[in-house]
């Protein structure tokens, strides 16, 4: 079964060649600091509005990816809130591929380890109309060349125990995404302010200080912070902007951040 696209042209463009040469602008226009330029990129944190919001922000996070061994196959676990659907655990799609212009990722086999775990289930409904795992796939295609996806979208769930969940999968290349937007609506000052603090508490590993006003994917990143903790991963701040720095409107705006997870320079995680 396969998950059709169904924010492309309303997030994204539609059409496959003005789509990777937008990611591709995003990615190589991005900066990355410099203590982390050769490290092992592990996990991201990553916005997931539309591109004309976001896009600039989100190309930050995924030039972090350029350090990794692109010969070798990667599993990309996406962490995504959910936006259409109230539910407890953390949801697997039906489909086993999900498609964009520019093609079409398989869903790891290694997901259905996960089915027996105590908070995961399938859900078609839970990634019908979720965008927020969609929008990753096109900077995860541009930035990967063989990959495949383990997309779950959380709602209320135990982040520690879903974190262990994830890690006693023992990939060997595997990369985390957590797919989060910050605060919401507020004014240009009140909404830097009010992320400036909502990033310290990420790069402090204080998941439990983030709630539903500070990230609508607090618990995508609450889980990527458990699973940082467990394996030794550093965290760093890669890019933050509202939608009033990349769309001009300053009245009531959407944070973005990107933020990247590394292994020591020693490969030691």
């Amino acid at each position: 079964m396969i998950r059709k696209a169904v924010v492309a042209g309303q997030f994204y463009p539609a059409q496959a060649h003005e789509l990777r040469s937008d990611v591709e602008g995003y990615i190589e226009g991005a900066r990355i600091p410099a203590d982390v330029a050769g490290a092992v990129c592990r996990g991201l944190i990553v916005p997931h509005a539309g591109y004309v919001y976001s896009g600039p922000v989100a190309g930050g996070g995924y030039a972090c990816l350029a350090s990794l061994d692109k010969s070798v196959h990667t599993t990309v676990v996406i962490l995504a809130p959910s936006h259409h659907v109230w539910f407890k655990g953390a949801a697997l799609p039906e489909a086993d591929m999900f498609q964009t212009p520019l093609g079409d990722i398989n869903v790891s086999d290694a997901a259905k380890l996960l089915t027996k775990g105590s908070s995961v289930f399938t859900s078609g409904e839970a990634h019908a109309m979720e965008h927020a795992v969609e929008v990753q796939l096109p900077f995860l295609q541009v930035s990967l060349k063989d990959f495949d996806i383990i997309p779950l979208v959380l709602g209320e769930v135990d982040t520690e125990s879903l974190a262990q969940e994830l890690l006693a999968l023992n990939l060997p290349h595997m990369l985390v995404v957590a797919s989060s937007d910050l605060s919401h609506y507020d004014p240009y000052d009140m909404a830097v302010e009010h992320d400036h603090t909502t990033i310290g508490h990420i790069l402090e590993g204080e998941g439990g200080k983030l709630g539903g006003d500070d990230a609508c994917g607090f618990m995508p990143i609450r889980t990527i912070l458990a699973m940082a903790h467990v394996c030794g991963w550093k965290s760093r701040l890669v890019d933050y902007r509202n939608s009033g720095d990349t769309a001009g409107d300053k009245s009531a705006v959407v944070g973005y951040a990107s933020i990247g997870f590394w292994e020591d320079r020693n490969g030691h995680e």
